[in-house]
């Protein structure tokens, strides 16, 4: 539509209302006036009314229920430059007059979501999430919360942590395990926990003092209140992704915020349903990126993306309703390959923060106004190469080789033997558009 038919479209929907709150505000106006034995003008009254009238459409005009809420309430803007709270990234203006200052009073007031992966450096108290197998687990009734489901079906999941001590409001989802013929006792992704010991160290941890690796089962909502997070796996395999992300996912929605989450792994609805078949992504100029969507907002399901993962830093729901400061990061593919590849890529990113004060990392996601990008504690990363086992394959004997993975689809040579070699990163910055990068490769096991 162009700019006029804008216009009228939205005076023809909007305007008995402004017009109604514009008087409306001029009679109780006068009604005071009166009450104090003062009288106005009549023109006074109506350019009262033609204000307020004016002021009303330009607020419902502006997308976004907190940006409306910004513009018709004054001083609805937060202080987010408070002491001890991570220094945030720059919100980037595309054009002259963009709404920067509406858009960063109207975002999830998340300080580390808007803070690049940075934040996970010193000081911090790491505490890495695995999945359990269901075997290690012999008084299933004893669990606080019900760690596993039975395959191919969804379950619904209730979490009330008020007897806990949290003070969080019960919420529900589902979570389904994907299809397939494995063992359905058997959650557990070894190819998940490759790089977890690099990971750890990376992450300065492994004082001695305490495990730094729990497997999903020993450990309680307290406890994760204590710590700063890293879920491995999605969750389908991991129940604390979706048990610690859908009170993350709620407080963006509930307002809607005006910068959105970047990454995630659930199917919206009445009963948000958590699996790992696709990954969904809304990032800027994704579309220059992924052919097969024209949208900022990208599905990337597992049979055309199945080396692709996610990496999504936030603050940890369960410390913050206690009035700690911790943070959670959830690092999940579309499959375990994807998933070891994003352990890697995140161990790389921090070795890089830590050599290069200067350096951080970040993508770049659409905000409430055409005009402004946000930039936030995410990266999607890929595999590009894996190194393979020595195998014999229709009858033949292969050696152990290292094989370029294709950006989409499936790999003809897959061999359940890869182990991620090489990961790249969509990184922003470069120029225009997002372009895939390679993080690092390692040597020759």
């Amino acid at each position: 539509m162009t700019t006029s038919e804008r216009l009228r479209r939205h005076l023809r929907t909007n305007g008995s209302r402004a017009v109604l709150g514009g008087v409306s505000t001029s009679a109780v106006v006068a009604g005071f006036l009166d009450a104090t034995n003062r009288q106005w003008p009549l023109l006074g009254y109506v350019g009262l009314a033609a204000g307020i009238a004016l002021a009303v459409l330009v607020g419902l005009g502006t997308p976004g229920d907190r940006l409306r809420l910004l513009v018709l309430v004054p001083g609805a803007a937060r202080a987010r430059a408070a002491p001890g709270r991570p220094r945030q990234l720059e919100l980037v203006a595309t054009g002259r007059g963009a709404p920067v200052r509406q858009v960063a009073a109207a975002r999830c007031d998340d300080p580390v979501y808007g803070a690049g992966l940075r934040v996970l450096l010193e000081p911090s108290r790491p505490l890495l999430l695995i999945p359990s197998n269901r075997r290690d687990v012999a008084r299933e009734h004893e669990l606080l919360l019900p760690l596993f489901t039975d395959r191919e079906r969804r379950s619904r999941v209730q979490v009330d942590l008020r007897p806990l001590g949290l003070p969080i409001p019960p919420y529900s989802f589902a979570r389904e395990l994907p299809e397939g013929v494995q063992d359905t006792d058997h959650t557990l992704a070894v190819k998940d926990l490759v790089f977890l010991p690099e990971l750890a160290a990376a992450l300065g941890a492994g004082d001695g003092d305490a495990p730094v690796m729990w497997p999903e089962h020993c450990v309680d909502p307290l406890l994760l209140a204590e710590h700063d997070l890293v879920v491995v796996g999605g969750p389908d395999t991991n129940f604390w992704h979706g048990a610690l992300f859908e009170p993350v996912a709620r407080e963006f929605a509930d307002p809607p915020s005006s910068v959105p989450l970047a990454l995630d792994m659930r199917e919206p609805g009445e009963l948000p349903s958590y699996g790992s078949r696709r990954l969904i992504a809304q990032l800027s100029g994704s579309g220059a990126v992924f052919p097969h969507s024209r949208a900022e907002r990208v599905e990337l399901d597992e049979r055309l993306y199945p080396t692709h993962a996610m990496i999504l830093a936030c603050r940890n729901p369960y410390a913050a309703a206690l009035g700690r400061s911790h943070w959670v990061v959830f690092v999940a593919g579309t499959r375990s390959l994807g998933t070891s590849g994003a352990v890697l890529a995140l161990t790389l990113m921090l070795r890089r923060m830590r050599a290069d004060p200067s350096s951080d990392f970040f993508s770049e996601v659409p905000t409430g106004s055409a005009r402004v990008r946000a930039r936030v504690s995410a990266a999607l990363v890929r595999v590009a190469e894996v190194e393979q086992a020595a195998l014999r394959r229709d009858g033949e004997l292969q050696p152990r080789q290292r094989r370029r993975m294709t950006p989409e689809g499936l790999d003809p040579h897959y061999s359940d033997s890869y182990v991620p070699t090489e990961v790249d990163l969509l990184a922003y910055g470069t120029g225009d558009h997002p372009q895939w990068t390679t993080l690092g490769r390692l040597g020759r096991a």
